[in-house]
């Protein structure tokens, strides 16, 4: 049986956003890399979720995005997750920070191409369960 982890979504940052409208063409198919990244502030319990986003097309970067999630996971669901010394957060676990990262994504590019060319794009859904498939394992 899979354990319930409790948690907060705590903030957003924005740490880039770049965008290059004079590579953008409305009738070329657009490309859309991403990658996902996570960290953990044992002190505080609060684990990090980067995604990058970065759109292009025929290799020109039209976009750059990347915003960080932080979740304040409470200290008993911590608890719950260690495992000879180590916290180990299993990928469904994952899945389902990613997934809630990349969703304030999609806001954050919405609202930022407002008014722009940039703005016929969407950013297209994504299942993060065929991306992460290992655990992300802190130590300590």
């Amino acid at each position: 049986m899979e354990q319930q982890v409790m948690y907060k979504y705590n903030k957003m940052e924005l740490e880039q956003f770049a965008m290059f409208e004079e590579n953008y063409n409305s009738t070329a198919e657009v490309q859309c890399q991403t990658e996902t990244q996570f960290s953990f502030d044992k002190e505080h319990s609060i684990l990090c979720c980067r995604i990058t986003i970065n759109m292009l097309q025929d290799n020109n970067l039209i976009l750059k995005s990347e915003l960080k999630s932080y979740f304040d996971i409470k200290p008993e669901s911590i608890e719950g997750l260690r495992k000879d010394n180590r916290i180990l957060f299993a990928p469904p676990l994952l899945v389902q920070f990613a997934s809630l990262c990349y969703g304030s994504m999609r806001g954050v590019i919405y609202a930022k191409t407002i008014g722009n060319p940039l703005n016929n794009i969407i950013l297209p859904p994504i299942y993060f369960g065929h991306l992460i498939d290992k655990s992300f394992v802190v130590e300590g």
